[in-house]
Order: C-alpha cells, then sequence, then structure tokens
C-alpha cells in the first residue's frame, strides 16, 4: 500500500515537472543507509553488506554516517537530509534511541524504517529490526570465561557509551553467563570506555592500576579490546590476563590467532547491511517480512579462530580488516 502510493505520489510529482532526487532513473528506488560512523571495521562491514543488498534488490543505496558512534546530533542531521533527498526507505542503527525517535517518527510516517545493530524497544513504527540478540551474545561471553577460569578469579569490565541499550545488554547478558556457571568469577570493576578504541587505552590503564592481579577483561566491543592489547602488551602481561571482546572483527580475529586476545562473540555485521536493505525493498514491494531478525552470535576462541577470518574475509572479498574500500 505504501509502495503504490509512493508510485502516485512520484507520478503526480512528474506530471507537474517537480524534480526528483538525483541518483538514477526516476523509477529507481533510493534506499538510505545510516550506520553509526564509518570509522570501525564493524562499521565499514555493514556499508559491504548494505551495498550487496541493494545489488540483490535492485536499489540505488546511499550511505551516510557521521564521525563517530558519540555523534548523535549529527547521525539526526544526517536524517533530516536523506529525507529532504526523497529516499523511498531508511535503513539505520540508531545511535540513541530516544533522541533518534523523533526524526524516525517522522520518517516512519511515509517511508519504511529498518532498524539494524540497536533497537529502539517497544517503538511500533519500525518496520523491522535486524541484529544480534546482545544479551545471549554476552551470555556467550560470560559462560567461556567462567569455563576458562578458576572460582575466585577476577574479572574487570570495559563497557560501552553510558545508557547505550547494546553495552547494557551485552554486560547485564556477560554477568548472566557468569552466574549460570557457577558465579565464582568475581567483577572487580566496570568502567566505561564509550565503543571507543583510544579511550578503552586509558580505562585499561585505569584497571591496571587499581586491580593489578586482574585475570581476565571483557570489553563490550573488538574495538575497545583492541585498546586494551596496547595498555597490557605495553606492561607486558599477555600471558598474565584473558581478554575477551564483542563483534568478531578481523583485526582482533587476527590477535586471537597470534595469541595477544582470547575470544570474541562475533556478530555478523555483513548480513546486518545486507538483510537490512533486502528487508526494507521488500516492504516497499508488499512483501511479507520478518519483523525481528536474528542474525547471531558465534564464539570464536583460539581453536576456531583461523577459519572464521578465513571466512568471513571471504566473504568481503579478501579485504583483509575490512576497512579498504
Amino acid at each position: 500500500m505504501r509502495r503504490a502510493l509512493a508510485l502516485v505520489c512520484l507520478a503526480a510529482l512528474a506530471g507537474c515537472g517537480g524534480q526528483l532526487a538525483t541518483g538514477g532513473g526516476d523509477d529507481e528506488v533510493r534506499i538510505g543507509f545510516v550506520p553509526k560512523s564509518l570509522n570501525q571495521e564493524f562499521w565499514v562491514n555493514t556499508k559491504k553488506g548494505a551495498e550487496a543488498g541493494g545489488r540483490e534488490a535492485g536499489a540505488e543505496v546511499v550511505t551516510q554516517a557521521a564521525g563517530s558512534d558519540l555523534e548523535i546530533a549529527e547521525q539526526i542531521d544526517i536524517v533530516e537530509n536523506l529525507l529532504a533527498q526523497r529516499i523511498d526507505a531508511l535503513v539505520i542503527a540508531p545511535s540513541s534511541a530516544d533522541l533518534l525517535k523523533p526524526v524516525l517518527e517522522r520518517a516512519a510516517a511515509d517511508i519504511p524504517v529498518v532498524l539494524i545493530d540497536s533497537d529502539i524497544a517497544g517503538w511500533k513504527p519500525k518496520t523491522a529490526y535486524v541484529g544480534t540478540e546482545n544479551v545471549v551474545g554476552g551470555r556467550k561471553a560470560g559462560k567461556y570465561i567462567a569455563e576458562q577460569l578458576d572460582d575466585g578469579a577476577e574479572l574487570a569490565i570495559i563497557a560501552g557509551i553510558p545508557g547505550s541499550q547494546v553495552g547494557i545488554d551485552r554486560v547485564d547478558g556477560l554477568k548472566q553467563g557468569l552466574e549460570e556457571n557457577g558465579g565464582g568469577v568475581k567483577i572487580v570493576k566496570e568502567i566505561p570506555g564509550n565503543f571507543d578504541r583510544e579511550q578503552s587505552v586509558g580505562a585499561m590503564e585505569d584497571i591496571l592500576q587499581t586491580n593489578p592481579d586482574v585475570d581476565a577483561v571483557f570489553c563490550a566491543n573488538d574495538q575497545m579490546a583492541l585498546g586494551a592489547i596496547e595498555s597490557i602488551t605495553a606492561r607486558d602481561m599477555t600471558d598474565q590476563i584473558m581478554l575477551v571482546g564483542f563483534d568478531g572483527a578481523l583485526e582482533a580475529t587476527q590477535k586471537i590467532i597470534a595469541g595477544d586476545m582470547e575470544a570474541t562473540v562475533a556478530q555478523d555485521p555483513y548480513g546486518m547491511g545486507r538483510i537490512g536493505v533486502e528487508t526494507a525493498r521488500r516492504e516497499l514491494d508488499g512483501e511479507s517480512v520478518e519483523r525481528k531478525v536474528d542474525t547471531g552470535a558465534r564464539l570464536v576462541t583460539p581453536e576456531n579462530a583461523e577459519e572464521y577470518f578465513e571466512d568471513v574475509r571471504g566473504k568481503l572479498g579478501g579485504t583483509g580488516r575490512g576497512l579498504e574500500g
């Protein structure tokens, strides 16, 4: 129904001599794609997936992103600009559920809005949510850490952006996994790293200064884990501290293979982007769509890291760290 209405409006606009947004023929479907940023491997890989989804769906994907996950006002402006360009659908990873909701409400009144990576719980206007069950992923990490450590071992947590539901769910899941496996591991510190590599260097330094005997560290994303590695290796403590991340970044996987990191909970950012765009196109075409798509969470350890690395690199076209292109 929405697609049919859009076609009527387009026809009326053409008859009145109006101008459509540039980027293809007048009948070409244009889908706005807005990851939280493009300064991390994870988000670059969502973009690659979105582009693949666009090719499969016969749609033009218009990608725009803020400078970092913290630039919420910039993400709002990007959505406003895309709406002014008259996109047919929007696929977005909202940096803040509360602050993005007003502009997304306006968007959803006219076009499909598909959320990826970060859901907005209870928000009914969304077409669908495509992403990881972050609590489940966190539980996988908690279970693995509990299995590797003795009772009484000390664990520190480098969390994400305060208030971010993604980070909250991962840490909550971690704690559930620890409890489900005996609860013998003691959490001695929890500190935010804002999902940022550089900030996590300082967070890890704080942990090592206040808890020099810490046995393990869980980071709520791999960029923070990579930052933590810098502090750990600088103090020659790699063999002492078990480091576990979240995302399945290829750079982090290389660290697991090299022995600098123990594990990561792998998401599927490529799948999020691809399925998100394909879902938006199906909604436009009046087809039935799944309202919630779990793209999975896989634990990557030294036992399967090389296989995982090759699998993902192949999917991305052999681009190594996933940052090229």
